[in-house]
C-alpha cells in the first residue's frame, strides 16, 4: 500500500510538470496580440520580456527584431507627417523614439538630423527678423543685405500701351511708385503690351520679355533695366559661392551623376564636386543657387534599406513526453495437446512431440491451450530538446547594392602550373633544364556564405536575389607534392523573387 501511494505521488508530480507553461510564453502571446493590433511599442516590450526569460529561444529573438523594425518605421512615418504639417518639435520626438526602438536605423538618424537643422534654421530666421537693421547716419545701410523691392503701391496693374519700351517701364514705375533707370547701351524699341490685373513683378517680367531686357533691383524703390545679353548678364548678375553637402551618397558615382545632371539642366559653368566630403561647390547667381538647393533637397533622399536576419541553428525537433502506464499491445495463443511418444535406447530416452490430428481438435480442453501475455510497462520520462542559436547576424543592404555574409573559415587551395624539363637525354646533366613547378595559393571561403541584392519597389514590396552556399572540408589529398590539399563538399542554392 505504501508503494502504491508513492507511485500516485510521482504520477501527479509528472502531470503537474507537464502542465506548467514555458517561461516567457505568456509574454510572447501578449506580444503577438499587440503586433496584430499594430501596437508596436507594446509588442517590443512583451517580446523583450519573453527573450529575457528564454535567451536561447530563436523564435523570440526573430519576433523581437521584427517588432523593433516595424516600430521604428511606424514612428518615422509619423514624424514625417508631423514635420510636413509644420510641427517640428513633435516630429523630432517621433524620430528620437524611432532611434531608441531601432538603433540600427540609418533613416531615423537622417530624418532626426534633418528636423534638427530645420528647427535651427527656423530659430535663426526668427532671430534675424527680430534684429533691427544696421543704421548709417540714421539710414539703413545699402550693403546690409541684398536689395528687396518695396514699392509704394502693390495694387494690381492694368495697362494697354503701344510705345517705346522706356516709356512703358516709366509708366509702370509711376503706377507702383518706383524709379526706373536704364543701362547706357539700351536701345529704343517700340513694343505693344497689354497687362490685365497683374502684380508689379509680373508686369516687369512681361515687358522685359517683349523688349528683350531684364531688370534687377538696385535699392528698395529703384530698379535698373538692362539689355538681355550674355556679357551684360555676366556684368550685372551677382556671383555667389555656396557648398552643398549631400547626406545620402553611398559611392562616388552617385555624386558624379548629381553633378553632371545639375551642369546639364542649369547650364552651370563653375561647379566642382568633392568626393571626400560628398559635397558640391557652385559659383553662380542667387537665383540659380536657390534652384540648385531645391533640386538637391528633392533628390538627396535616404535610399531604402532591407534587413535580412540570418539564424545559424543547431536544431533538434524531438519533444518526447512519455508519462503513464503502457499496457500489453499483443498476445499469442498456442495449442499444445499432450500428444507425445517416448522411446528408450540403452541408457537414453527420446521424447517426440507428434502433430495434432483433426480428431484431437474436437476433444481440446483448457489444459491444451497456452496463452502468452507480455508484461506491462510504466514510464515517467519527459524529454524536451530545444533549438540552440550558434550565430545570429544581420545583413543590412541598401537598395540595388549587393551585401555579403561569410560565416566559417578561409581555406588555402594550391593552384599553379607545371613545365617539363628541356634538354638532351633523360637524366639531369649538362644541357638539361629541370622541370619548373609554379605554385600559388588561393583562399576560398568555406562555411555558410550568403550573397543578397535587394530591390525595393515603389509599393514597398521587396524582391531579392539571394545566393546561399553551404560548404565544408571533407578531407585532404596529396596532389603534386602538396600535402593536405583540401577536398570540399559544396551546396549552392540561388533564389530570386519577392
Amino acid at each position: 500500500m505504501r508503494r502504491s501511494g508513492q507511485l500516485l505521488v510521482w504520477i501527479f508530480l509528472g502531470i503537474a510538470l507537464a502542465g506548467c507553461p514555458k517561461k516567457g510564453g505568456q509574454d510572447f502571446k501578449s506580444g503577438e496580440r499587440a503586433l496584430d493590433l499594430k501596437d508596436y511599442d507594446a509588442a517590443v516590450d512583451y517580446y523583450s520580456k519573453a527573450l529575457q526569460a528564454e535567451p536561447n529561444n530563436a523564435a523570440y529573438r526573430i519576433k523581437l527584431n521584427q517588432s523593433r523594425f516595424e516600430a521604428g518605421q511606424f514612428h518615422i512615418h509619423q514624424g514625417v507627417k508631423l514635420r510636413d504639417k509644420g510641427d517640428i518639435q513633435s516630429a523630432i520626438s517621433e524620430f528620437q523614439r524611432a532611434t531608441i526602438l531601432d538603433p540600427s536605423s540609418i533613416v531615423a538618424d537622417q530624418e532626426l538630423k534633418k528636423s534638427l537643422e530645420s528647427l535651427a534654421e527656423r530659430t535663426r530666421t526668427g532671430a534675424q527678423q527680430e534684429e533691427p537693421p544696421i543704421m548709417e547716419n540714421g539710414q539703413p545701410a545699402l550693403a546690409s543685405a541684398p536689395p528687396e523691392l518695396k514699392p509704394l503701391s502693390r495694387a494690381p496693374i492694368n495697362l494697354k500701351m503701344s510705345n517705346d519700351s522706356k516709356i512703358i517701364f516709366d509708366t509702370i514705375g509711376k503706377l507702383a511708385g518706383l524709379t526706373v533707370i536704364y543701362d547706357p547701351d539700351l536701345q529704343a524699341r517700340r513694343i505693344t503690351t497689354e497687362l490685365n490685373n497683374v502684380t508689379l513683378e509680373q508686369a516687369l517680367d512681361i515687358v522685359c520679355l517683349e523688349s528683350k531686357t531684364f531688370w534687377k533691383p538696385v535699392t528698395e524703390n529703384i530698379i535698373m533695366v538692362i539689355p538681355d545679353q550674355t556679357q551684360k548678364r555676366r556684368d550685372y548678375d551677382e556671383q555667389v559661392v555656396r557648398t552643398f553637402y549631400l547626406n545620402n551618397i553611398a559611392v562616388a558615382q552617385d555624386l558624379t551623376e548629381v553633378t553632371t545632371g545639375l551642369r546639364q539642366l542649369l547650364d552651370l559653368k563653375r561647379i566642382q564636386q568633392v568626393n571626400a566630403q560628398s559635397a558640391i561647390i557652385v559659383r553662380d547667381t542667387p537665383d540659380k543657387l536657390a534652384l540648385i538647393d531645391k533640386i538637391i533637397k528633392d533628390i538627396d533622399k535616404a535610399k531604402p534599406e532591407v534587413i535580412v536576419q540570418v539564424e545559424v541553428l543547431e536544431a533538434r525537433t524531438d519533444h518526447l513526453r512519455n508519462l503513464g502506464i503502457l499496457p500489453p499491445q499483443s498476445a499469442s495463443v498456442t495449442i499444445n495437446p499432450n500428444n507425445s511418444t517416448s522411446s528408450s535406447s540403452g541408457s537414453s530416452t527420446t521424447t517426440t512431440n507428434n502433430g495434432i490430428t483433426l480428431t484431437q481438435l474436437t476433444h481440446l480442453n483448457q489444459n491444451d491451450v497456452v496463452f502468452t501475455i507480455p508484461s506491462a510497462t510504466a514510464n515517467f520520462l519527459m524529454t524536451d530538446s530545444a533549438t540552440k542559436i550558434i550565430e545570429n547576424p544581420e545583413i543590412r543592404a541598401i537598395d540595388g547594392q549587393a551585401a555579403k555574409l561569410r560565416i566559417g573559415d578561409r581555406v588555402p587551395v594550391a593552384t599553379g602550373s607545371y613545365q617539363a624539363g628541356v634538354g638532351v637525354g633523360s637524366t639531369a646533366g649538362a644541357g638539361f633544364v629541370n622541370p619548373l613547378v609554379n605554385t600559388q595559393f588561393q583562399y576560398i571561403d568555406v562555411g555558410v556564405n550568403i550573397d543578397v541584392t535587394p530591390h525595393v519597389h515603389p509599393n514597398r514590396d521587396v524582391s531579392m536575389k539571394l545566393l546561399v552556399e553551404v560548404s565544408s572540408v571533407t578531407g585532404y589529398q596529396n596532389i603534386g607534392g602538396i600535402h593536405h590539399q583540401p577536398a570540399q563538399n559544396r551546396t549552392r542554392n540561388s533564389l530570386e523573387g519577392k
